[in-house]
């Protein structure tokens, strides 16, 4: 029986049946329901909210903040970092204002230098891992949490922080807010805790940069943040210094361990996509490369969905035969696995293919809510793939390929490969 057909025999009282068999499917076989969704219910309303799958659709939602709004996890968001941040906010001067403040100090020019910085210490990393000796190693703990941290230390600011706070801290508030649907108060204790501990270990940290902030200071995130001035009335202090910068860090950290991870798994089960990639990685053209690891990512992206509340009424996809009106207060999961994959739009999207239209991937999100740091997360993440792969003997496991170990988090933990030699000279971009 396919899902549909499954779904519909439950009787529609039945709320908790029907929301395990989601659940179940949504865990198990994602791909499928949503091919499945897309062909026969691509609005798809269920008592956990409205599932929107194809891609012309999920770009209307995420057109419309107006209309659909940050409101299902904008709270919980500003409970973990005690105070308002541009991803919890809907067209209020705080967004536009922050996000706007936001692309000027996560500038679009510090694209080359973040990603030679992060071969750099992509490469030390790499080489304190295989200088132990051993036969394998976690590419998750060893490897890609030490090395996105280090990043954030030296790209955003966070000296004198350790790399191990940072990674779990961030793992605690991410999953309280982004990945707690059920609203378990443990879990959101956790992430209120991690969120205190991180603005107080920051406050220290500005306390200790205001000093120097006028005479030269570091040239990361924080320093630029530190040494502009804002007009009163905007309120700009150093608490709203504090909240941006653990909220980068929030929407960064985590993400970029798990698509290192998933990235390199994507590759390893295609292998000739994977020694095409391994190919381009040793050309010295990161943007060729690059390509590699956003398809990867289209098929594993580390926000598979993303939910909306609806303020008003709103027809969508007028004038279509899926034509559907979305009823005020409902909850909206914008699909954006699904939506990567519609076949009315994707030619072939079930094949493995590099360069393909920007449009069409929505890894990074899409609307007033797309990555306010992408020009660094788009050569942050690509370049901890590659240095990965232009290390020979570094590969997951045969046979395990597809062992990422999630250990009853939302975030894969493990993933175990075999060591590599030491890196391929290449020129770096």
């Amino acid at each position: 029986m396919d899902f549909l057909a499954a779904y519909d025999a439950i009787p529609e009282d039945d709320v908790p049946q029907r929301v395990a068999l989601l659940r179940t499917a949504m865990t198990n076989g994602r791909a499928a329901l949503f091919a499945e969704l897309r062909a026969r219910r691509p609005v798809f309303s269920t008592p956990v909210g409205v599932f929107v799958t194809r891609h012309p659709d999920v770009l209307e939602v995420l057109s419309a903040p107006g209309t659909f709004t940050v409101g299902v996890f904008g709270p919980a968001l500003e409970d973990v970092l005690g105070a308002p941040f541009i991803l919890a906010r809907d067209g209020a001067d705080l967004h536009w204002r922050e996000r706007g403040y936001g692309q000027v100090v996560l500038a679009a020019e510090d694209a080359p230098r973040v990603r030679e910085l992060t071969a750099r210490i992509a490469d030390e990393v790499l080489d304190e891992v295989t200088r132990r000796g051993a036969d394998t190693f976690d590419l998750v703990q060893d490897y890609a949490r030490v090395a996105a941290a280090r990043v954030a230390i030296a790209y955003l600011g966070f000296t004198g922080i350790e790399e191990e706070t940072l990674h779990s801290c961030t793992r605690r508030m991410q999953w309280a807010f982004a990945v707690n649907p059920d609203r378990d108060p443990e879990i959101h204790a956790a992430g209120v805790a991690a969120g205190r501990e991180l603005h107080e270990r920051v406050a220290e940290l500005i306390d200790r940069r205001r000093d120097t902030a006028h005479d030269g200071g570091p040239d990361d995130v924080l320093g630029r943040m530190l040494r502009t001035r804002l007009p009163d009335e905007y309120g700009f202090d150093d608490e709203r210094i504090n909240a941006n910068l653990v909220g980068y860090l929030t929407g960064y950290q985590q993400n970029a361990t798990q698509c290192t991870a998933t990235a390199l798994k994507e590759l390893a089960v295609r292998p000739e996509a994977l020694a095409e990639a391994v190919r381009a990685a040793g050309e010295g053209d990161p943007a060729r490369f690059d390509a590699y690891v956003w398809e990867a990512l289209r098929f594993h992206p580390f926000v598979p969905i993303t939910p909306r509340l609806c303020l008003r009424d709103h027809v969508l996809a007028a004038g279509t035969p899926r034509q559907t009106v979305i009823p005020a207060k409902s909850v909206v999961m914008a699909c954006f696995a699904s939506a990567m994959f519609d076949e009315e739009v994707l030619d072939a999207p079930q094949e493995f293919r590099p360069g393909r239209p920007p449009a069409h991937n929505l890894v990074l999100g899409y609307g007033a809510h797309d990555c306010v740091g992408r020009y660094a997360a788009q050569v942050i993440v690509p370049e901890l793939v590659r240095r990965v792969l232009l290390r020979p003997g570094i590969r997951p496991l045969p046979g395990g390929e597809r062992a990422l170990d999630y250990a009853g988090t939302p975030f894969p933990q493990h993933y175990p490969v075999r060591s590599g030699r030491p890196a391929v000279t290449t020129a770096r971009p």
